[in-house]
């Protein structure tokens, strides 16, 4: 007997769908703030889906996570407190915490409902990370809360943050305004690392104008970019520090750092994938080239919602 797939429409421009067939629908979730889907593909695994938009998925999450996470904290002599904004899926908290020096963990959500839905349905992902004594774990408004944190307390920022969506709960997350005050929250040597949307040479300009808008508050920016299979495409990440610059450190020295500090397995990140990380084709590093408008509280980047299932 044929088998009947049901399909989810991942919409990357007017003109432009991915078609991921699933043979399950797992569950569905519509919170205060989003909608969220889990799917059952039969190349993926499960696939987690928030307001029409793939943030991962059980066969490659790995990838985005660790790149997300450990070119940050691997470049610091001794991460031991961690912010991280958004992140529900407790798989941003699972990386973290597989460095041994890490101390303290502070995570902010807005969505209390969807994390009690990964801690039940995504046990793929956090692991049980969520269940931490190093966690700090903090529902509300990033916007608001980080003006209650003490200044210069942490060693390194990881925003995990839906992007900026029409509608949605984290569009002003990524303002000028919204990134001075974290670099408040960091120590001298600190780093800020975070998910920078889609990067390829015909969807980049939500990645350039985070770029640039990082360079009005950091000395140092940086982009870099992973291909996630689920996603279909090359998703960019950008790290950036007042002291710190990742392309200084030798493959050798980053293997070394990880063997010394990492509890656990790590299967995308070691020394040689962090120095392909920030080798960018010639056309990416072009279009960075161009400066754009700054993202600002008054003029956000804003994209167009998906729609769900």
């Amino acid at each position: 007997m044929k088998k009947r797939w049901m399909w989810f429409h991942d919409r990357f421009e007017p003109t432009e769908v991915h078609l991921h067939g699933f043979s399950d629908y797992i569950a569905g979730k519509e919170t205060e703030y989003q909608r969220i889907e889990i799917l059952q593909s039969p190349f993926f695994g499960k696939m987690l889906v928030i307001d029409g938009d793939v943030q991962s998925s059980e066969r490659d999450e790995y990838i985005y996570h660790e790149s997300l996470v450990h070119p940050a904290l691997t470049i610091l002599k001794k991460p031991e407190n961690v912010l991280i904004l958004g992140g529900g899926e407790g798989a941003t908290l699972r990386e973290i915490l597989k460095h041994k020096t890490i101390k303290r963990v502070t995570m902010i959500d807005i969505d209390r409902e969807s994390i009690e839905f990964a801690k039940k349905h995504l046990k793929e992902w956090h692991k049980g990370a969520f269940e931490s004594e190093k966690l700090n774990l903090i529902l509300g408004d990033a916007l608001k809360i980080v003006n209650e944190l003490k200044e210069g307390s942490f060693d390194a920022i990881i925003s995990d943050v839906t992007e900026p969506f029409e509608g949605g709960p984290s569009y002003r997350l990524f303002t000028r305004e919204f990134f001075e005050k974290l670099k408040r929250l960091l120590k001298k040597d600190g780093v800020f690392s975070l998910q920078a949307s889609m990067l390829r040479n015909v969807t980049y300009e939500l990645h350039r104008a985070i770029h640039w808008t990082l360079k009005e508050v950091f000395h140092l920016v940086f982009s870099y970019y992973s291909y996630v299979p689920s996603f279909d495409t090359t998703w960019g990440f950008c790290l950036a520090s007042d002291e710190l610059n990742p392309e200084d450190f030798s493959i050798e020295e980053i293997d070394r750092r990880i063997g010394e500090r990492i509890e656990g397995e790590l299967r995308f990140y070691d020394g040689e994938t962090h120095k392909k990380l920030f080798l960018l084709p010639k056309d990416i590093r072009e279009i960075l080239k161009k400066k754009t408008n700054i993202i600002e509280e008054d003029k956000p980047f804003v994209l167009p919602k998906k729609n769900s299932l």
